[in-house]
């Protein structure tokens, strides 16, 4: 029977299962991981923390008793825009710079001063958490390690490489570099100083790209000459594996951050959001926020301390009563406004506000933003969306479901199975036909919006837009007499 060895690696866990073909979990296994910060504009993280925690949850499969000699195949996702610079032996030559940094703002503001033409109109389209920008800080701030680099890849091709020794990608992680060095890339690198032959060559998620290589340490040396295949970006293989992979659906996958976008058979584009093709006559409109479930752990953890994590959730979700209004930009704020300097804020406080009530607002804040991008892309596909796919870590949630629902104006649809990347991965080598594997039909749960609460949440949204406009100036004087 064919089982596949599916891994998703996100910022904050990295998840194994051996998945049989009709879709089955023979086994599951989760590695905590974490994205450290001392500031919030600098992340830091150690690639060969991913591939440690890779072994160790093969050790755990193989203790339980699961032969690793009985896999037929290997497939993963990664969260991306995460940037893993190697030298010519595979080496990491630093930390890998994850999505969340931002330390190259002041770079390219810097070189939008002072570059010559032919530069300056490509930093314009730059911001800095696009892999261009992180490449041009190394360049600009590391010597040494810019005299080693040879590559750069995305963190799961980081794993691809640590089995098969091939380190390349895949063209949907690639898409953000292409896109920004338009259609003369070989002029624009010439004209930045950098040497074409760091970005890897880039396959189909579907392709193979090697064997796993012999010589790992046990119990990997079990699936040495087992096909590997490229894999993609985590929010392309949740897409796929809760079958929203089909024009006139969306998705929302909230994890460690949150993402969402419109799938269509046509390329589109709308302010502030990034057109992908994902496929054969698939094309995603939407893109990437800061943060999901680290903004709601924060609020948890500062306004309601003293219960369980869920038991809070659920309650302060579903509690009665007065919310303020929360603009969820903590952290800066990539999808739509692609600016490092917003920051957060809560509107309409009162002294009749308490804990849950702060809870409520920042999980209503986060779907407001999630609702801009939906409106965007709607308005530029020119279509309104039959539901929307939801999954991820909150996903599990039945009140942040219904929440959605009811901020969205859409039916919600949740898979059954909470490992949408997980089941995504495991679909790539057990089709050739990618067609065939986005349209499986899945399992799951529909929340229908509350017809009652639609007057509410229009109005609160309308507010939400025209405060993130007024905030956004206050966020960039404030950010001035910061660097003064």
């Amino acid at each position: 029977m064919q089982h596949t060895l599916a891994f998703d690696l996100g910022g904050s866990s990295l998840r194994l299962a051996i998945v049989a073909a009709d879709g089955r979990f023979v086994a599951f296994v989760r590695k905590p991981l974490s994205i450290q910060s001392a500031d919030g504009v600098v992340f830091d993280v150690d690639p060969m923390v991913w591939w440690r925690a890779f072994v160790d949850g093969c050790k755990e499969l193989a203790a339980v008793g699961h032969d690793l000699a009985a896999v037929t195949a290997i497939a993963g996702c990664g969260f991306t825009r995460t940037q893993v610079f190697l030298d010519g032996s595979g080496r990491a030559v630093r930390s890998a710079i994850p999505f969340q940094d931002s330390r190259s703002a002041s770079l390219l503001k810097d070189m939008r001063a002072n570059a010559p033409e032919e530069v300056r109109q490509v930093i314009e389209r730059l911001g800095p958490y696009e892999p261009l920008s992180r490449i041009l800080w190394l360049k600009q701030n590391e010597p040494d390690n810019w005299a080693e680099l040879r590559k750069v890849v995305e963190p799961k091709d980081f794993l691809n490489l640590m089995l098969t020794g091939v380190a390349v990608s895949d063209t949907i992680s690639q898409a953000p570099m292409v896109r920004a060095l338009g259609d003369s890339r070989d002029d624009v690198l010439n004209a930045l100083g950098i040497n074409r032959h760091i970005l890897p060559d880039t396959y189909s998620p579907f392709a193979p790209v090697g064997q796993v290589r012999k010589g790992l340490p046990e119990p990997l040396s079990r699936l040495a000459g087992v096909p590997v295949h490229c894999g993609s970006i985590d929010t392309w293989s949740c897409v796929l594996g809760s079958g929203a992979l089909v024009p006139g659906l969306a998705y929302s996958i909230s994890g460690t951050s949150d993402v969402s976008g419109v799938i269509s058979d046509a390329a589109h584009a709308a302010q502030g959001l990034l057109t992908v093709e994902w496929g054969a006559g698939i094309w995603q409109l939407g893109g990437p926020s800061q943060g999901a479930a680290t903004r709601l752990q924060w609020a948890l953890d500062r306004f309601c301390p003293e219960a369980p994590t869920a038991q809070k959730l659920e309650a302060a979700v579903t509690a009665a009563g007065e919310t303020p209004l929360f603009l969820p930009y903590l952290d800066g704020e990539r999808t739509p406004w692609w600016d490092p300097n917003l920051r957060g804020a809560f509107l309409g406080l009162s002294t009749s506000h308490h804990g849950e009530d702060f809870v409520r607002a920042v999980a209503e804040g986060m779907n407001y933003l999630s609702r801009e991008i939906l409106s965007r892309a709607e308005q530029a596909n020119g279509v309104r969306v039959e539901h929307v796919s939801f999954s991820g870590g909150l996903a599990t949630s039945p009140a942040v479901c219904q929440l959605k629902a009811d901020v969205l104006d859409r039916p919600v649809f949740v898979p059954g199975n909470s490992e949408t990347g997980l089941m995504g991965a495991a679909l790539i080598p057990a089709s050739g036909d990618p067609m065939v594997s986005r349209t499986q039909p899945v399992e799951g749960t529909f929340y229908r919006p509350d017809p009652t609460r639609r007057r509410y949440h229009d109005d609160r949204f309308a507010i939400f837009q025209s405060a993130s406009a007024i905030n956004a100036e206050i966020s960039h004087q404030l950010a001035g007499l910061a660097r003064r």
